[in-house]
Formats: structure tokens, sequence, C-alpha cells
């Protein structure tokens, strides 16, 4: 469960083969890169990944090239014509023939980067669908002055240009269609409204509560998560899951993770780490949730190794009833220094359940498995870049949860960039009151940022339990904002307790 979405960052700069090679020093780092639109694109730096050892090295290198593996999922589930329009504006960028200097092609360029940015047509914040200031009529003349084997890739069998134009112009102009990611709003059938690709053409959201509802036993103490790495569609007019798996939906780039993390199992640094490793292969292999189940539990008991990873369907904000998780990865290692914050909270879990304002039927008797610590991210994709999470609390599912516990993380050379890029932008001289104030912030902002992402993320997700029989996914398109917000309010109420 991510925290919040902070500006993109990106480059991940790491030189493996560079052992004297040091970390820019804070000072002398240009964390702002880019401006466009509303974006501002940051750098983060990777401090101490020179003194990771030659073997972690190679695991975090290995991680690191499973995790670019898989992004091009991330924009196909968000929209089934992000990748396409974006190879096509990639097609058009690369090879345009006219004046590179136009206000059009300046403007294709800028929607081109808000493409990058939102993982697709839409804003990665509002959600709502971005609206080029470039012409169509620009979008038909550029994409015809790019040589016939530069777009050949971008055909479909039997495809002309003409057809991909007619195909892509109301997908990229037109305001009515695709308008939001994710519709949550009242009174419509979220699925139909909302333009992500988690489930196929005329599929309702009737139809998917009522086939996911069968599924269910309410008595299973340890109920799996349905639906969460596939696709639902309709063939023959009858409802069919395609799984993400080997052999199934995107096995070509499922393959490739696969045949990295083997490679990262082979320099893993214990026998728990390379169990973690070997079980999400098997899931990637088989799409069987109980595995992914197996997964979770094993990524949740390896406390030990310095070096860690997410990599797959996790998170299911990008489905408007919460059951499609979207793909994401993230390779980190542990900042041993500023962990010894977050193990002094995670020591004392059990202190904030019991003292926690909430009635005590909701509080968990006995808090088991709440892990914690800082890290530094080492590369982010998917779902976690470029709009990046600064802080993860895992896995999701509430039983796994109860009877095993969760990790939770803040990942601090990410909220030292967005720190670090903030000084000077004025806020505080336009609405701090006073000096004093100023130099408050100056002085603890970070630190209470921190702080705050610890309890959010450790504390806050980690605590509270269901009443028996209650279905995790009762509250649909409002479970992940209740909860962001419940885990948000914990934080809070604790960062003002001496």
């Amino acid at each position: 469960m991510k925290k919040l979405i902070i500006i993109a960052m990106t480059s991940m700069l790491m030189a493996c083969g560079a052992e004297k090679t040091a970390t820019p020093k804070m000072e002398d780092f240009k964390y702002s890169v880019d401006r466009f639109a509303d974006i501002e694109i940051l750098r983060y730096r990777v401090p101490d990944f020179e003194k990771l050892s030659l073997k972690q090295k190679e695991l975090v290198y290995f991680l690191t090239e499973a995790a670019l593996e898989g992004h091009d999922i991330l924009y196909d589930q968000n929209n089934k014509y992000n990748l396409c329009v974006r190879r096509t504006l990639e097609a058009i960028y690369l090879n345009y023939q006219g004046d590179r200097k136009s206000v059009d092609f300046e403007r294709m360029t800028t929607y081109l980067k808000r493409v990058w940015m939102g993982t697709g047509i839409h804003h990665h914040y509002s959600e709502d669908k971005f609206i080029p200031e470039f012409s169509e009529k620009f979008f038909e003349t550029a994409l015809r002055s790019v040589e016939p084997q530069c777009i050949a890739a971008l055909l479909q069998p039997g495809e002309k240009v003409d057809d991909l134009i007619k195909k892509l112009e109301p997908v990229i102009f037109d305001p009515t269609v695709y308008p939001k990611h994710t519709n949550q709003a009242a009174g419509v059938d979220l699925i139909k409204t909302s333009a992500n690709n988690y489930y196929g053409d005329g599929v309702t959201q009737a139809e998917v509560e009522a086939f996911y509802g069968k599924m269910k036993n309410p008595n299973d103490s340890s109920p799996i998560s349905y639906g969460l790495n596939s696709k639902l569609v309709k063939e023959n007019g009858f409802l069919v899951e395609k799984t993400y798996k080997v052999g199934g939906l995107y096995s070509q780039s499922i393959l490739k993770i696969v045949g990295w993390l083997e490679k990262a199992a082979t320099v893993a640094e214990n026998e728990k780490q390379k169990e973690v490793i070997n079980s999400l292969i098997s899931f990637y292999v088989t799409g069987n949730l109980k595995t992914y189940d197996e997964y979770s539990i094993k990524w949740v008991k390896d406390i030990a190794s310095q070096v860690d990873f997410v990599n797959g369907f996790t998170e299911s904000y990008g489905d408007p009833l919460g059951m499609k998780a979207s793909w994401e990865s993230m390779v980190n290692f542990k900042n041993i220094e500023a962990t010894k914050r977050t193990e002094i909270i995670s020591a004392n879990a059990q202190w904030f359940e019991d003292h926690s304002p909430i009635d005590p039927k909701f509080k968990k008797e006995k808090v088991k498995g709440v892990s914690a610590k800082v890290i530094t991210a080492a590369i982010l994709a998917g779902d976690c870049y470029p709009a990046t999470p600064i802080g993860i609390n895992l896995p999701n599912s509430n039983w796994i949860r109860h009877e095993y516990g969760s990790k939770s993380v803040t990942i601090e050379n990410i909220t030292e960039a967005y720190d670090q890029a903030s000084l000077g932008n004025g806020f505080a001289e336009e609405f701090m009151w006073s000096d004093t104030e100023r130099k408050r912030a100056k002085d603890f902002a970070s630190l209470t940022n921190n702080l705050h992402t610890d309890l959010h993320e450790c504390l806050g997700h980690g605590s509270g339990k269901l009443l028996p029989g209650i279905d995790p996914d009762a509250l649909k398109a409002y479970g992940s904002t209740i909860e962001e917000a419940r885990a948000d309010l914990f934080g809070l109420y604790y960062m003002a307790d001496p």
C-alpha cells in the first residue's frame, strides 16, 4: 500500500563495475532536470551503493533487469491503446522529416513526455485524459512523413498508415473518448466508464461482481485475492479469465522477467531470499494465486536480507473495483543507519495498537510480524515509476497481514530528492507566518515528513483488523481511498504524541 505519489523521479545513478565511484554529494547534485506542463522531473541519488559487496551489486543488477522487462505491461493495463499511442509518437519524435523547431512539434514533444510520465494518456494524479495542443492535421502530416520501415512494426496485419491514423485520432484528440482512467463516481457502471484495460469490451460491473462473488467463500480464513493477476474478457458470450503468466498474457515479457529472477537466485544473500525469488518464479510460471500468497509469506519473513525487491501484480488502485492489480517493481537496499529509527517504531507496534483511538473490537489483540526499515531505491518500474511512492507497506492481503505481519519501508533517497528540489521554491516565504516557523521547517520538515511516512506505513497500514465474516473487498471502489486516509490519520494522530 503506497503512501502517496510525489513528482516523477528518473535516473538510476548506479555503476556496477565502479568500486571507487562515490555517490555525488547532496550539495553537488542537480535534482531537477526538466519541467513541462504541470510536471517537474527529478533525479535521485543512490547513496552507499558502493558499499555493497560485489555479490549484492550483482543481485541488484539482475533484479533491476527484471524490473525493466515488465514496464510495458503497465502501459497496456492502463489502456489498450497506450502502447500504440506511445510507440507511434516515439516514431514521429525520432524520425519526423519536417521542422523540428515548429510550435506543433514542440507541443507534440510535450504531449509525448506527458504520456511517458502518466504511463499512458491519462494524468498520473488527476487521472483525467491529456488533451494535446497540437492539431490532428499535424499528427497526420507528421506520421506520413516518417519512412515506412520506421512505422511498419506499429501496424497490425493488413493495416495501413491511414488505418492507424483513424484508430488513434479519437483516442488522442477526442475528450469524450476514455475521459477518465479510473472512474469512482456513484450511480454509473464503473467498469464501462473507466479507461483501464483490466476488463474486456462489453464486460459490466455487475458481471464482474457476480463472477468473482461465486468464487469467494465467506468462511475461508485464508481467502485468495481472486482476479489479482488476470484480465476478465468475454468469449462467445461467456466470461473468461486471461492470466498474466508464462504461456498466458504478456508471456514474452514474463519469460524475460523469470530469466533475470533465475540469475538473481544464484546470487541471493541467503537461503530465505533464494526461496522468495524461486517462489515468485513459480507464481509467474503457473499464475496460481495460492502460490502468490506463499511467496508473500516468505517475502514478509525475510527480514535479514539487505537487498530487497517488489516485482509483480501488487496494487489495485487502478481498478475501480479494487480487485485487479497493476504490475510494478522496485529494487532497493536497506539504509542501515536510518533504519534504527523505524526499528524503534516497529518494536513498539503493540503499544501503538493498544493506544490507538478506535473501538477495541477493531484492534489486534496481538500484533504479529510488523517490520519496518528505511531503504534506498536503486530502480523503480511499472506502477512505481515515474510517479513514485515514498513509502510502501505490503502485502495487501488482510489475512497474511493478520497471521504473518507486513513489511513497511520509507524510501528516503526519494524523499531526499523531493525535499532538496523544493528548497528555495518560495513556499515558505509565501505561506509561513514567521521566520521562526520557517527555521523550524528548514531544520525539521524532512525528518517529520519521514516520521509520518514511517508511522503511516508501518503502523497505520499494519494496524487494525476486519470483523469476522467481512469481505476484504466489501468497500469496492472506496477501499483504497479509505485505507490510505486511515493510515494517514493514524500517523498524524501519533506525530504529536510525546
